[in-house]
């Protein structure tokens, strides 16, 4: 029920990058495989551009993937990869020259743990609209906790104790976790997308004859725009505890949530 990119962002990161995105492709986005690439570019700052890349980069809360590229039996690690015109991979070593093939190695603990962690954002966000009718003003995941700031109407009937026993109603549902790309008239006429208003203005953003957006639903409780990853379905993600609630004013409250096994 939250958008997990501004219009700006969703629309520039989904769709306007240089290059395709390859991650939006491999849904659940879980325990990611290696892959070969091409080095088209080692930048000035020391970051690699590939010819393709499945690497997630980061934005919308979400940290980026970290791995290895492998080359004649050699690894060099690379840090958190980000996107603006490209996929950049900052690299931590030295040895690569444009034209080199690398495999990439994504870091599959850190990928999977970050994919729970959005999946379980998706419920705290959709559980606190569905509630209090609290919108999610801004959100920063992490692999051990993550922060929510969400802004109500009348923050005095928040009660963090109920934000967590509604979360985890889904969770132990074990509902399923299903991504779609969807044209405007199907987005537009359903029921379960709220503030049609502002998705509305992300179509026009992204424009053409038939713009598509990548859709992703946690079965009977959220769908919105969003181009993270996320887990099969919401059993996984084992449980969650709402640890910490701090005053940010005008109404919103920044809520520090986390998950246990």
């Amino acid at each position: 029920m939250t958008l997990w990119l501004s219009q700006r962002e969703f629309s520039k990161r989904a769709f306007k990058l240089s290059q395709t995105r390859r991650h939006l492709e491999h849904h659940p986005g879980t325990n990611p495989p290696s892959f070969t690439a091409v080095v088209e570019e080692v930048t000035e700052e020391g970051g690699v551009i590939l010819s393709e890349s499945w690497c997630y980069p980061r934005g919308g809360g979400q940290p980026g993937d970290t791995g290895i590229f492998m080359i004649d039996g050699k690894s060099i690690a690379f840090g958190e990869v980000t996107a603006a015109q490209s996929i950049l991979h900052p690299l931590l070593g030295s040895g690569l020259a444009n034209g080199d093939e690398v495999t990439c190695v994504i870091d599959r603990d850190r990928r999977d743990s970050l994919a729970k962690m959005h999946s379980a954002a998706h419920i705290v966000s959709a559980v606190a609209n569905e509630r209090w009718g609290a919108i999610t003003v801004g959100n920063q995941l992490n692999t051990e906790s993550s922060r929510m700031d969400l802004k109500f109407e009348d923050r005095e009937l928040f009660d963090k104790d109920q934000l967590t026993e509604d979360a985890n109603y889904w969770v132990h549902e074990d509902v399923g976790i299903n991504v779609h790309q969807w044209g405007r008239d199907q987005i537009m006429t359903d029921d379960r997308v709220r503030n049609k208003r502002f998705v509305e203005r992300i179509i026009d953003r992204v424009g053409g004859d038939d713009p598509q957006l990548r859709m992703v639903e946690v079965e009977g409780i959220d769908l919105c725009p969003c181009a993270g990853t996320h887990l099969p379905s919401t059993g996984p993600i084992g449980g969650i505890v709402v640890d910490k609630v701090q005053n940010k004013g005008k109404g919103t409250f920044r809520v520090n949530f986390s998950l246990i096994d």
